[in-house]
This record gives C-alpha cells, structure tokens and sequence, in this order.
C-alpha cells in the first residue's frame, strides 16, 4: 500500500541501446529525480533524470549518448495503471559525483526520440494542401509521428491550400515555420507541442484553448500564505489545491508590449508580380473586442494587458503604430496554389500581425507558480488547457475575497514536473489576456 503522502511511483523505468542488443537494465529503484518540461511552443518533451548507482552498472554501460530511459509513472494507488509512459533519449552526462568508492550519482539531460531524429534529417520536398495538412504529412512521413489535429478549431486553419517547398530544414524547423504562419480566421495563433500524456504531437489554436472550461473548475488552486505554510498538515485533498509558491516579477512589461508592436502596428506587404500594396492597422484593442464577438472571450470580460488610461500626448497608446511591418510578396508563383506568404486582401494580411500580436501578448503576461502534481495527472492536463486559480486579496474587505486582477482562469503555457523521491509538484509559466469583471469564484 502506497504511503500516505506517496504521489506517484515509478511502475517501470530500464536504460536500452542499439549496442546492448535488446538488453534492459532495470533503474526504476535507482532514480532519485526525474525533471520534464512541456512548453506550448516546442512539439518535444526535454528534461533530465538523476540516477544513483551503488553496484557500477553505470561503468559497464560506457555512456556514450546514444542510451534510451523508458519511464513509466502511475498514481500512488495500488494496481493503477500508468499515467506517463514515455521513452527518452539521454544524450548528455552533465554531471557524476562520487560520493564514496563505491556509489556515484549521475545527472542526464533527456529530450523525446523524435526531436534527435529530427536533427538528423535536414531535408527539401515540395508540399501541397492546408498548413495542417502539410504539417502532418511531414511529421508522418520524416518522424513516423501522428498530429493530434482535434485541438484545432473546426480542425482547420485559416490560409486554405497552398504550395510550401521545405529548403533544406529538419522537419521541425519545416513545421514551426508552417505553425508561425498558420492562424486562426481571427488571427490567433498555432502551436505544435508535446505533451506527457500521449505520444502523439497535438496541433491546436489559441482560439480553441480559450473556449476550454478549465480542468480544476471545480475546485481551482488557491493561493494564500498561510494555508501553504501549513500545506503538510492538510488533508492530502486540501493540500494538492494548495498554491505553494508564486511568482509575479514577469506579469507586465509595457515597454516590451510597446516595442513589439502589441498595441498597435501598421503591416504592408507589395506584390511584385502585380505591383499592388496592400495595408491593414492593427491592434490589439480591434484584436481584443474581435474575439469578445466571436465568444473566444467572454463579452464581459476587460482586457488584462495595457492601461487603457494612458496617455501619450493626450493620445491612447493604442492609436500608435509603434512598429511598421513591410513585406515583399510575389503571387501566382505556383498558379493553381497559393506560396507560404501569399493573400488576396488586407484583412488576410492582417491575420499575420494578429499572429503576432496575441503571441507576444501572451508572453508578456507570463506568472509562475508552484502546484502538487496530483490534479494534472488526475485530469491529465498538460500545457494548452486552462488552469483556474484563486489568489486571497490582500484588503481586509468581506465584499472582496478574491484578488480581481490575478484570479480567474489561465492558459497553461509551459510546464516543469518534478517526480523527486514521492512528490510531484509542477512549476506552471500561465498566462491570460483577459480579466472576469466581478471575480469571485
């Protein structure tokens, strides 16, 4: 039976290679730490597991990167089934302390088979189809890989068919430059991740992520100084929705907002082939009240970003172009396709700087904090779902029990599991664009 404050337990965990010929080498009692970062923005798992040897198998391995850790995790729970069941690459050695003659711990960074191979395999090939579509086909095809396409909107994007020939980059290069110009038909970005729970490669859209309810609803994460001060002595149900540490250094940076164009930009892209200019301005107030119509957002809600009060010469900062995007297209190059930067209006060359803009928006409006690991495997959350949280005001107010501003729902946008002895608490970077008005839950 699983100790009261047993988390997780590694069901299986063995070190193999090409060299060994088929043979495992069991590790499950000998690894100490297991670290796995998932990020929105990577289509791969990386991170770095310490192991203990007190017999010297890890002398008869004769490291040499090439070595494979299979690791499967479950719930503390007797005959549970495996949550986590992934198969890494340990290609560095960062790391081996001797703590005496005979034991030695070794510290390894690890990434999923998939982005190694990737490396591998710079690569050009002409492609036809959506950007979903070439997506996958290079994935499949390159990496033996499936893309999970249900965390897409309407399961498509919005550039249509078009004619994409890869110049000489590894599959992953050839994709994050598809993602980057794919979007949403509101402009909202693609990401191409990873994610802990399933071997697939999932391809989803902000918009998509936005209309989640969040997986903790029901019973958000709170965060309040004296309950984590005293989270060992909860209830183990008490304390897994306990906030243990926070970070609020990162949440606004105005003037990386005003340097990358967030509140407002002008694009113009001329056609060669044609010689028409097209230009479209964009910001992020048009932005913001676009996805309030289309119920991405909720109508009620207030944006969480800039100070809409401010003045710049009597001016509001979103009536600046603090940047101005020019771009040198020529279309009909493939006749019946569109190439990668081809569009026939001002609104579709605008998806591109909505791209932009929401992304950056994103990350400039990053918190961190600390969560026992319990309710993502138990919901088996991963970056992309929305994480509810509730933060106690620091007024001594009945009426406002909740911080207004940094309560509420947010997206999940990297993550950092770490599995050490029996615990398993998650560093989440979490992000929104949005404030509920009237935040009490």
């Amino acid at each position: 039976m699983a100790g009261q404050d047993q988390q997780f337990k590694i069901t299986e965990a063995f070190i193999t290679s090409d060299r060994f010929l088929e043979k495992e080498i069991e590790v499950s009692t000998n690894i100490y730490e297991i670290v796995i970062y998932e990020d929105l923005e990577a289509a791969w798992l990386s991170g770095s597991v310490v192991i203990t040897d007190s017999t010297g198998f890890m002398n008869k391995i004769q490291f040499k990167g090439s070595e494979y850790l299979t690791i499967r995790l479950a719930g503390a729970e007797e005959n549970s089934e495996p949550i986590i069941d992934k198969t890494f690459l340990l290609y560095q050695l960062v790391k081996n302390v001797k703590a005496n003659d005979a034991s030695s711990t070794y510290l390894f960074n690890m990434i999923e088979l998939h982005a190694f191979e990737s490396a591998m395999k710079p690569f050009s090939r002409a492609y036809k189809g959506s950007i979903e579509k070439i997506i996958s086909q290079i994935l499949n095809g390159e990496l033996k890989k499936t893309v999970d396409l249900s965390y897409l909107t309407n399961g498509v994007t919005a550039q249509g068919e078009r004619r994409y020939v890869v110049p000489y980059l590894t599959p992953l290069e050839a994709c994050e430059t598809l993602v980057d110009r794919g979007t949403t038909t509101l402009g909202s970005p693609l990401f191409l991740y990873s994610s802990i729970h399933d071997e697939n490669i999932r391809l989803g859209d902000l918009d998509r992520m936005l209309t989640q309810e969040a997986f903790n609803k029901s019973v958000p994460y709170i965060y309040s100084q004296s309950a984590t001060q005293s989270a060992s002595s909860l209830d183990q149900s008490l304390a897994s929705t306990q906030i243990l540490g926070i970070d609020l250094k990162s949440n606004v940076n105005a003037m990386n907002q005003v340097e990358e164009g967030v509140l407002g930009s002008f694009y113009t892209n001329t056609d060669v082939s044609t010689g028409v200019s097209y230009r479209a301005r964009v910001s992020f107030k048009e932005t913001f009240a676009n996805l309030q119509k289309n119920e991405i957002i909720d109508p009620s809600d207030k944006q969480d970003v800039y100070d809409v009060d401010q003045l710049v010469d009597g001016e509001s900062l979103d009536t600046y172009n603090s940047i101005y995007w020019h771009q040198v297209s020529s279309s009909n190059l493939y006749l019946d396709y569109k190439s990668y930067h081809d569009d026939n209006t001002n609104s579709e060359f605008a998806l591109k700087v909505k791209n932009t803009i929401l992304r950056q928006t994103l990350l400039s409006n990053m918190i961190s904090i600390v969560v026992p690991g319990i309710a993502f495997l138990f919901a088996k959350a991963t970056v992309g779902d929305i994480l509810s949280m509730n933060m106690l005001s620091p007024i001594d107010d009945p009426n406002e029990i909740y911080d207004e501003k940094l309560s509420g729902d947010y997206l999940v946008y990297r993550t950092k599991h770490v599995f050490r002895e029996t615990t398993h608490n998650i560093t989440c970077d979490i992000t929104k664009i949005s404030q509920a008005t009237g935040q009490t839950s």
